[in-house]
């Protein structure tokens, strides 16, 4: 993944870079393994690494947490727990 290329690049520990960008460890690692990343945190490391953001992007996949539509349930599934009660 290019955030584990560029952190390695730089010689960076997980921790180090987690302390440079503000985000946590467990984040970096989340990242790092091909986990969605929140937008904030790519604009964070982008920063950090002193790149575009669009480079990050090309690789990861973005949340928007301003949305909650990755937390609703489909319509069926929703149909199918009314049908229990």
């Amino acid at each position: 993944m290019i955030v584990k290329r560029l952190r390695e690049k730089q010689n960076w520990s997980q921790k180090q870079l987690a302390t440079l960008s503000g985000l946590s460890t467990r984040t970096i690692q989340r990242i790092e393994s091909g986990n969605k990343a929140s937008l904030e945190s790519l604009k964070s490391l982008a920063s950090v690494f002193e790149i575009d953001i669009s480079k990050l992007q090309e690789e990861i996949i973005v949340i928007d947490k301003t949305s909650n539509d990755g937390n609703k349930e489909p319509v069926i599934e929703k149909l199918a727990f009314l049908r229990c009660l």
